[in-house]
């Protein structure tokens, strides 16, 4: 480079920043335009773009919008004139500052430009480019949970955060859209590069992971939150770049086997650093649960197969930390198992392991949520799922259940589904084998049973034990033909479940009133304190293997005379049950 060109370079240099400066932006675009700066910003676009690119601040737009407006007009106009291989490196250093969105958005239309005057030298360059992206959205900082529920989550749009990622992300878009419109399938247009389409597929189904992944995306047919366009807009460029979005169902299915060790052939596939599998998932929650561009897929895939290979992915979603992530878990369930009418699943289907995964995310849910939506959300899906298989994998479902839900509650829940199941068969012209006779007695004497015999803690088995005593209540009285063949095995069902209940009653009783009286000495004895209370109390009480706090002699009356109540209850439904049972007229 002549050492003329190298002061034309300072020179113009030095003209712009002090333009800039001084808020003299005809000036700055006067120079920029002058023809005898074009050979400098040719060969030396690297001098030139940081000392443009300094002025993109947030304190530039705050302050004087008009010379921020100016600088990407520079930046855009020397995009056009230098060298495209250099200008693009140092548009890539000068974008590669995690903290700062404001220059990270701003150089984006400048990469672009550069970018399209690589017509046939682009396939790495754009790598480039999508993985600076990539790493500055994925280094968002994401909203804290605020466990919002129905209405209130429209609140979280206002959260500083939110509107920082939906910021970037329209951003992002604007810089992906021309390059998805050049190799789009809808276009017949000349290029057609598959190397740049699939890279353009890769990427999107990073921009669907975090932060977009925590977000809600819903649409409640009045309102949507602001992230829900982005959403939108994203599936409409994989629809363009693939066509048929369900493909990537199989690369689900692929997933899945590689989890289990089943895969054994040579599916050519990508990693889960260019297709993450949760990506995956919130594509299907969107298409399934939300029906952005569901209207686009083929009507050739039966709900059968879509129910088995999204199932996986549902687990993945229940599986995740975020509560956002958990409730489109539950909603691509409920989706799924919309599509499908009751009976209608073979039991065959569940020799895949993904469904005992399933149960157990999903009753994991019903436990431990902490959003109570999503508790309340997830207990009528476990009805769903069980009641679409057929009878028998209904019967082997509820054979299973007890070893992977170790929980009282569901096993109470449970109890009551399989008493529709029952009805279903009394129903029935024809008789099902597998709730009848010694099919029905092996699972009522897994459901209808006391786990430690009469040292069993009733109260932490309460609902198991109360739902239980219903349903053989509901049996004697319900089936007087012994139509089930339930009554054949009354007599066991006595000596294992009801004896031993009876006698379980009567010890648990006398050992909560023993810690009754127990408290009335402790008070009578105690002094107290300035409100005429105990201010507390050293009776211990145990209540499902966990010795309850130190609570006030107040609270640990009321727990006592719970667990009373509780067993009047309990024998309250047993006095009837024996009845029924006392007057069948089948008891053998």
């Amino acid at each position: 480079m002549s050492v003329q060109s190298t002061d034309l370079c300072v020179e113009l240099s030095t003209i712009l920043v002090k333009c800039l400066t001084s808020g003299r932006t005809d000036d700055a675009l006067s120079a920029i335009y002058n023809a005898k700066y074009d050979q400098c910003l040719k060969d030396r676009s690297l001098d030139i773009i940081p000392s443009i690119s300094k002025f993109l601040i947030q304190e530039t737009i705050d302050n004087s919008p008009e010379v921020f407006d100016c600088c990407e007009t520079l930046l855009k106009e020397i995009a056009q004139k230098a060298n495209p291989e250099e200008a693009l490196l140092e548009f890539l250093e000068q974008a590669e500052n995690l903290d700062d969105d404001v220059k990270f958005l701003a150089l984006l239309k400048p990469l672009q430009i550069v970018l399209f005057k690589l017509p046939n030298r682009r396939g790495q360059s754009l790598e480039w480019c999508l993985h600076m992206i990539r790493f500055h959205v994925t280094s968002l900082p994401v909203p804290k949970s605020h466990r919002l529920e129905g209405e209130e989550r429209k609140l979280l749009d206002s959260d500083p955060c939110i509107c920082r990622i939906t910021n970037v992300y329209k951003g992002v878009l604007d810089f992906y859209k021309p390059f998805v419109n050049e190799v789009s399938l809808r276009q017949k247009a000349e290029y057609q590069k598959n190397t740049q389409r699939n890279m353009l597929v890769c990427f999107i189904f990073q921009l669907l992971r975090q932060p977009l992944a925590i977000l809600d995306l819903e649409c409640d047919g009045k309102s949507s939150s602001a992230t829900r366009f982005v959403a939108e807009e994203l599936l409409t460029f994989l629809s363009h770049l693939v066509g048929d979005l369900m493909i990537f169902l199989e690369y689900a299915e692929t997933r899945e086997m590689e989890k289990s060790g089943k895969n054994e052939n040579n599916f050519a596939t990508q990693s889960d650093d260019e297709i993450p599998i949760l990506s995956v998932a919130v594509l299907y929650y969107l298409i399934l649960g939300e029906h952005i561009q569901l209207n686009e897929v083929p009507c050739v895939y039966s709900p059968l197969y879509i129910f088995q290979r999204s199932l996986y992915l549902v687990v993945v979603l229940l599986k995740h930390l975020e509560e956002l992530v958990v409730r489109k878990g539950l909603l691509l369930a409920n989706a799924i198992l919309a599509m499908l009418s009751e009976g209608s699943v073979p039991y065959t289907l569940l020799e895949s392991p993904v469904h005992k995964e399933f149960v157990e995310s999903l009753s994991k849910v019903m436990i431990y949520c902490d959003v109570e939506n999503f508790r309340k959300y997830a207990v009528p899906l476990l009805r769903s799922y069980l009641f679409k298989f057929d009878v028998k994998g209904q019967y082997l479902l509820m054979s299973n259940l007890p070893a992977v839900v170790n929980h009282a509650g569901i096993m109470g829940y449970l109890i009551m589904l399989l008493k529709d199941m029952i009805i279903n068969t009394l129903d029935s012209d024809l008789i099902s084998p597998f709730f009848t006779g010694k099919a029905l007695y092996d699972l009522i004497s897994e459901y209808c049973s006391l786990s430690h015999g009469v040292e069993t803690d009733l109260i932490e088995n309460a609902d198991q034990i109360i739902s239980a005593l219903n349903l053989i209540r509901f049996l004697s009285l319900r089936d007087q033909k012994n139509k089930t063949g339930m009554w054949d095995y009354v007599g066991v069902l006595e000596e294992s479940m009801l004896e031993p209940l009876r006698e379980g009653i009567k010890l648990s009783r006398a050992h909560y009133k023993l810690k009754l009286r127990d408290l009335e000495e402790e008070k009578r004895n105690a002094v107290l304190n300035d409100k005429g209370r105990i201010s507390k109390s050293d009776v211990t009480i145990t209540v499902g293997g966990q010795q309850l706090p130190n609570l006030p002699y107040e609270n640990k009356v009321a727990v006592i005379m719970s667990a009373l109540n509780a067993f009047d209850l309990m024998e309250s439904l047993l006095s009837r049950v024996n009845e029924c049972i006392d007057s069948g007229p089948l008891k053998s």
